[in-house]
């Protein structure tokens, strides 16, 4: 039986292909074109604006550098919005992925009314960030706040939790914990229920106790969890709690609670300085990547994959 020649063949392959360009195109061209208009073009055009000067009213001007140059030496606002970025982050993270590996186990133990329980914890997760930060704002309020009154069967003085400076971050912490537990709850839910049950009942024939059994079996097992959990848990704290915040707080008193994100909002639909916004926008982003590349290195020495 004659075969066609290879030629022959690959030219009825490239004819094939471009017959099914059509359907490529109708199936991927509604989402093709959201993603351009949407993402692509504002990322590339926020770029090309982080070197203009620009007020939406007037021309803009090319300025080079110069936005990237106000963050770091010009802005008086630079080092309070760093240090109070990273102390938001560095305070919820690490009580984020922590409480929420301790809830997974306790929900993963069978306990009583389980169902009701993962409704209270599921809660936050189909609440709008800013009815959380309203329902919290009038938790923290000075007279009638629930937080006060409890401090206050203690003997604690009220505290204006959201109007003074030294405990508006912790408070604002204390929120962002709670909205951010679901999500962590579930992920950590599924490795916990992921893990073979043989592998416990060999640790206990080897005489192991809880703790050896979670330090040597289950732990290994949900670090890749884990690891995935602390790569959108920075990413989320550094980029996302605007919304929370800005309902809350505004980024107020006196910039006490004014992060990288709130500076960002404020010169770009405040001031309308959409060139120093972008700049400052970009320059997250690079935060943002080298964290992420860190994170990324260092969980060769803890992270196992099986």
């Amino acid at each position: 039986m004659a075969t066609l020649p290879a030629t022959a063949t690959r030219t009825g392959r490239r004819r094939a292909r471009r017959s099914e360009w059509p359907w490529v195109l109708l199936f991927l061209g509604p989402n093709l074109f959201l993603f351009l208009t949407f993402t692509a073009f504002p990322v590339f055009y926020g770029f090309f604006l982080s070197f203009q000067k620009w007020n939406v009213i007037e021309p803009m001007q090319f300025v080079g550098l110069a936005n990237y140059q106000r963050f770091f030496f010009e802005d008086k606002l630079t080092g309070k919005v760093v240090v109070t970025t990273l102390y938001y982050a560095v305070a919820a993270m690490p009580a984020q992925i922590a409480l929420a590996l301790l809830f997974a186990i306790l929900l993963n133990q069978g306990i009583s009314l389980l169902g009701l329980w993962r409704g209270v914890f599921y809660l936050p997760m189909v609440t709008s960030a800013v009815a959380i930060g309203l329902i919290w704002k009038w938790l923290y309020a000075k007279q009638f706040g629930a937080f006060n009154a409890l401090t206050g069967l203690a003997g604690i003085p009220r505290q204006d939790w959201l109007f003074d400076e030294r405990l508006v971050i912790p408070a604002i912490v204390l929120t962002a914990i709670w909205t951010a537990l679901p999500l962590k709850i579930i992920f950590f839910l599924a490795a916990l229920q992921s893990v073979p049950p043989e592998l416990y009942e060999a640790a206990s024939i080897d005489g192991a106790n809880r703790w050896s059994k979670f330090w040597h079996v289950t732990w290994p097992l949900i670090s890749p969890t884990t690891f995935f959990l602390c790569i959108i848990g920075i990413i989320g704290l550094l980029v996302g709690g605007f919304d929370l915040i800005w309902t809350m707080t505004k980024g107020g008193p006196l910039d006490a609670s004014t992060t990288i994100v709130i500076h960002i909002f404020r010169n770009a639909f405040v001031y309308y300085d959409m060139g120093y916004a972008s700049a400052m926008a970009y320059m997250l982003f690079l935060v943002i990547l080298a964290l992420t590349v860190i994170q990324w290195r260092l969980q060769k020495r803890w992270v196992h994959y099986s």
